[in-house]
This record gives C-alpha cells, sequence and structure tokens, in this order.
C-alpha cells in the first residue's frame, strides 16, 4: 500500500440526530461501548494516514469540538449552522481541502474497522477512481434503512435511491456512508447537486459521477457489522451489543480469561492483563485497570478503579478505588469513594469501605462500616464494627494504627485515633483516643489496663 499521506479526511457530525430522541445530546455523543459514538470511531481509524482532518460540527460550541480535541488536537472544525443535508456539509469544509483523494465518512458509522480503511483507501488508489463507495448487502443483521444502490446489467453502479425500504430490498446492496473522492473531481461536481426538500444529498454526487462518464468504484468492508449506521437507540443498542463482543474478542485473544463473554461487559477504555479470569454477570466500566491473575467475579462491578496482582473479588461492586495485590473482596461488599486498599488485605462478606486507607495484612471479616478512615497494618476488625463518622454536620475521620485489635460490635465515633497494639472489647462504643497497648471496653469503653502484655 502507498498512500503517502495523499489523503485528508471529513468527518461528518452536524446532524440533529432527532431520531435518537436525545434532548440536549447530539449524536455522537452517545455512548458506545463506554465512550462517546465519535471516540469509538476515532479510536479504530487509520489517522496516521491522512495529511489533514476535518469534523464538521453544527456550532463552535459544541460539545463535538472537545470530545475530539481531547483525542486529537491535530483535528481541525467546520462548521455548518443550519442541518441541510450531507451534500451541504461537506461543501462547508471544500476550501479547507488540499490533498488529492478525500475520505468522507458519517460520524454515525462508529464500526469501521482500521482494516476496511485500509483496504477501501487502497482500492481507491489503485483504480485511479475518482468516486468510491463502502457497499453492503442487506440483510437481518444490519437493522434501519438505507439508501440502496441501483447497478446496469452489466453490474456497473448508477445511484443511490434514498428512498429504498429494508423490507423490499433483502440481500440487494446498500450505501453504507464511507467514500473517497478525487478532490479536483470533487470540486468540479459539488455544485451540481440540486436541493431536494431544503437539503444537498451527497448520495447525488454517485449519479453526478456516472453522468460525467466515470466508474464508481465500491469494495465491502471486511466485517459485516462494520456496516451499521445509529439513527436510534434501538440501532445503537444493536452496536452496543457488537463493540461488546469485539472488546470481549480483544481481550480473550490477549489472554485474558473470560468464561461467558455473554454476560460480560467491559468498556472499550479498561484495560485487563493476561492470566486474570472474569467470571460471568461482570461488569468492568470507565478506565478501569486489571493487572495479571486476578479473579474477577462472578456478579462484579467495577468502575473507575485499579486492581493489582493475583487479587480475588466476587459478587462485590468497586468504584473510584485502588486495590492492591493478593488482595480477597466479598461477596456482597462495597469499596467506593477513594478508598485505597493495600497488598494482602482481606475484605469479606457484607462491608462497606468508603474514603478509607487500609494498609497491608488488615482483615476485615463481615458486616462493618470502615468510612473516612485510615487503618494501619495487621489490624484486626471485629464482625459488626462501625466507624461513626457522621456528626450530624460534617465527616470526622477515624485512624487506627498498627495490629490494633477490634472487638467484634464496637461502635468507633470519630474523630478519633487507636494507636498502636490497643484492643476493644466486644460490644465497646469507644468515644475517645486510645493509647497504644491498652485495652478499652464498655459504654462508653474506658482504660481498664495500661501497659499490659501483649
Amino acid at each position: 500500500m502507498n498512500i503517502n499521506k495523499s489523503l485528508d479526511i471529513v468527518i461528518l457530525a452536524a446532524g440533529k440526530g432527532s431520531r435518537m430522541k436525545s434532548v440536549g445530546l447530539p449524536k455522537p455523543l452517545h455512548t458506545l461501548n463506554g465512550i462517546p459514538i465519535i471516540s469509538y470511531l476515532l479510536n479504530h481509524l487509520p489517522l496516521s494516514i491522512f495529511s489533514n482532518k476535518f469534523v464538521v460540527i453544527p456550532d463552535n460550541k459544541s460539545k463535538i469540538k472537545e470530545t475530539v480535541s481531547n483525542f486529537d488536537s491535530s483535528f481541525k472544525f467546520v462548521f455548518q449552522s443550519e442541518p441541510n443535508g450531507t451534500g451541504d456539509a461537506l461543501l462547508q469544509a471544500l476550501d479547507n481541502l488540499k490533498s488529492k483523494n478525500i475520505i468522507v465518512m458519517n460520524s454515525d458509522n462508529p464500526l469501521i474497522t482500521e482494516e476496511t480503511m485500509l483496504k477501501f483507501v487502497d482500492s481507491h488508489i489503485n483504480n485511479q477512481s475518482n468516486l468510491s463507495i463502502l457497499v453492503d448487502k442487506i440483510s437481518d443483521d444490519i437493522p434501519g434503512d438505507y439508501g440502496l444502490v441501483k447497478r446496469s446489467s452489466e453490474g456497473s453502479i448508477l445511484e443511490i435511491n434514498e428512498n429504498s425500504r429494508k423490507l423490499d430490498c433483502i440481500d440487494k446492496e446498500f450505501n453504507v456512508g464511507l467514500y473517497c473522492f478525487n478532490l479536483n473531481w470533487l470540486k468540479s461536481a459539488i455544485h451540481k447537486i440540486a436541493t431536494q426538500n431544503q437539503e444537498v444529498y451527497i448520495t447525488d454526487l454517485i449519479k453526478i459521477c456516472v453522468e460525467d462518464g466515470y466508474e464508481i468504484n465500491s469494495i465491502f468492508p471486511v466485517t459485516k457489522s462494520e456496516s451499521l449506521g445509529i439513527n436510534n437507540k434501538y440501532e445503537l443498542s444493536v452496536a452496543e451489543n457488537i463493540a461488546q463482543k469485539r472488546k470481549n474478542m480483544d481481550l480473550m485473544l490477549n489472554g485474558v480469561i473470560i468464561t461467558d463473554p455473554n454476560t460480560t461487559y467491559i468498556d472499550f477504555d479498561c484495560e485487563i492483563e493476561k492470566g486474570t479470569r472474569i467470571m460471568p454477570s461482570t461488569i468492568i466500566k470507565s478506565n478501569s485497570k486489571i493487572k495479571q491473575n486476578c479473579l474477577i467475579g462472578p456478579d462484579v462491578e467495577i468502575t473507575e478503579s485499579c486492581i493489582a496482582n493475583n487479587t480475588n473479588i466476587k459478587k462485590s461492586v468497586i468504584q473510584n478505588s485502588t486495590i492492591g495485590a493478593n488482595v480477597n473482596i466479598g461477596p456482597f461488599s462495597h469499596i467506593r469513594d477513594k478508598s485505597d486498599i493495600q497488598n494482602n488485605v482481606y475484605i469479606g462478606t457484607n462491608v462497606e469501605v468508603k474514603h478509607s486507607y487500609i494498609n497491608s495484612g488488615t482483615k476485615i471479616g463481615h458486616f462493618s462500616y470502615i468510612g473516612d478512615s485510615e487503618i494501619g497494618e495487621n489490624v484486626n476488625i471485629g464482625a459488626g464494627t462501625v466507624t461513626c463518622n457522621f456528626d450530624g454536620k460534617s465527616k470526622q475521620k477515624t485512624i487506627i494504627m498498627n495490629n490494633v485489635f477490634i472487638g467484634s460490635g464496637t461502635m468507633i465515633v470519630a474523630p478519633i485515633k487507636i494507636e498502636e497494639n490497643a484492643k476493644t472489647g466486644a460490644g465497646s462504643i469507644v468515644t475517645k483516643n486510645v493509647s497504644k497497648n491498652q485495652l478499652v471496653f464498655g459504654n462508653p469503653a474506658t482504660n481498664k489496663y495500661v501497659d499490659w502484655d501483649l
């Protein structure tokens, strides 16, 4: 393949997307596999082959601009203030285009892959075409209505019929919405498009190209799923299913074990290392990262969190937290709000940890709440322990230092500090600081022994 960056790309993203029925949310910013649709598209395109990159958006304040710029700051933006059709959107970008050949595509075709794009460009350049289009066969696998490709008896493409309906066209070809133009021809042809219902359609360029005496070049995508366009919430759900399968397959091919891909959801931007096993009904979201040889699931939800090597989590929820190596969590526990769990910690059943630091070797067996706390090394938290962190006005901090033993059912009323090697008796209500090597118990808990031999 000899592309030599003789290409510009124009992504059309200025439409209203009214069929999505989402007030205030542009279609390109709907979520697909955990990221905006347009981000998903950009992640799968060979952007390095393009000399100039443009996105057509409705105005300079569009959130689409921010999303694209955060992904690739080399994109430039063209504005289509009135949604007058795809042809008009391309016309707004025309004066900015410089390369010999121009890729034009809709932002709502996010499943196009790098492999298909490179194959498409290669075909266009090798055939020295003025116009190439991506086509596919209509089938039940691809929902929606598409422009029908009309061919001559010899097989040449003649035009695109935008008024076709899927039920009338099974096994016939449709226009996917990916185009490659020779720029010189495009500049001479685009002004020939007639306005229809106050809109200018890019597909009219196919008929104009034929009338100019040129053959339309066409290829099929590498996989059928790439042809899906997203125009409504149902089609988005179909695309979501495809994207999930892609993500799971990619992880499995790189050494992750997913025992039931059909019930496992993993966002596009999540990273999981080889040797980790994902059990059924697991959800991993929002840029979470899981290291090697972990066991995650069943029935686990992890959001915006990092999990180190050899950690086991089952039937629990982890949110916005960091979990160390060789940690065991669950079942039915909840770790949240920037909690930091160090190595070799054991958190058993029905434990909630909120905005807390738990150092290595600590054990919290079951039925406890640890909130706004710092827990030292090798601490034992007995069943039913609660850090009472809210005084009615604000959250208060609990500090438990190394080698402390907290008896079952202890209520720790913050703000409070329990120093090294201290103990609390079962059922105690601790309202004052506890010095090291001391035992307190009762309600309120009092110091009965000082400097006793542990």
